[in-house]
């Protein structure tokens, strides 16, 4: 593959970088998301958003980064978290890289616009991005919005072989899916990279939600005043059953991992 000279700058500098920044494997990595489809309108940003949430629940700790260019959707929802970022310049890049792998034990999460989709990953490839992240203790997670679209299910295998030190997980959602049936198109390549399911929000609920000026974290202690009680109560619970799911996700994670360091 052939490089820009803004490419090669970029990578340059990680490798100059990358040395001094080991973390011991008995480090509990920090989670680092990528959510990530080449596809319009296929729920990413909506997932990013709950996501955002989950994380933001474990007080606060959690830097988001808004890479939809023109729209900037989860930085305008969640700006007290969210960084916006393009990937336009050579500045831009390196700014952007460096943040990501600056582990200061927050979470950290990429909602990443489709027009971006192969310039992102074809400089996460160049620098060897994954792997200078694992180096500074993160745990790099690929969020990937199933579809029954070729192009949808040929780029999941791909970023399978592509990044084969990332974690590449299938997101069922419902809303995006109805009724569909795809499970066989995206086959997993490990155990704790089992489907993430979103289930269907009922539509009444999804009026409410887009409007709410308070995360979805803040909905499970706090019921929203500006709804009614019975649709506060339902849309908690909804939140609750989501959130777990996203639970469930990092402890398979974290036991893959303990059952890996108990066999070396």
């Amino acid at each position: 593959m052939s490089t820009s000279y803004s490419d090669r700058v970029l990578a340059a500098l990680y490798d100059s970088t990358l040395a001094s920044t080991s973390v011991s494997r008995t480090t509990r990595p920090t989670p680092l998301y990528v959510i990530a489809s080449p596809r319009a309108l296929c729920g990413k940003t909506f997932l990013a958003l709950l996501m955002a949430d989950y994380l933001f629940q474990d007080g606060g700790n959690v830097d988001a980064y808004d890479l939809n260019p023109g729209e900037y959707a989860l930085a305008a929802c969640r700006p007290g978290i969210t960084t916006r970022a393009d990937l336009s310049t050579t500045p831009g890049q390196m700014a952007l890289f460096d943040r990501l792998v600056a582990n200061e034990g927050k979470a950290k999460l990429i909602d990443l616009g489709y027009s971006l989709f192969e310039r992102f990953f074809d400089l996460c490839e160049q620098i060897e991005f994954v792997e200078a992240a694992r180096r500074r203790g993160f745990e790099v997670i690929i969020l990937f919005p199933a579809e029954p679209h070729p192009s949808a299910t040929a780029a999941y295998e791909h970023m399978q072989r592509r990044f084969p030190n990332a974690v590449v997980v299938p997101v069922l959602n419902e809303a995006i899916l109805k009724g569909e049936r795809v499970h066989d198109s995206y086959e997993v390549d490990r155990e704790s990279a089992a489907a993430l399911q979103v289930p269907l929000m009922p539509p009444v609920l999804k009026t409410y939600a887009d409007r709410l000026s308070q995360s979805l974290a803040q909905v499970r202690a706090h019921l929203p005043a500006n709804m009614p009680k019975d649709h506060a109560l339902e849309l908690r619970s909804w939140t609750r059953g989501v959130f777990l799911e996203f639970r469930e996700f990092e402890l398979r994670l974290t036991l893959e991992k303990l059952r890996t360091s108990l066999r070396t």
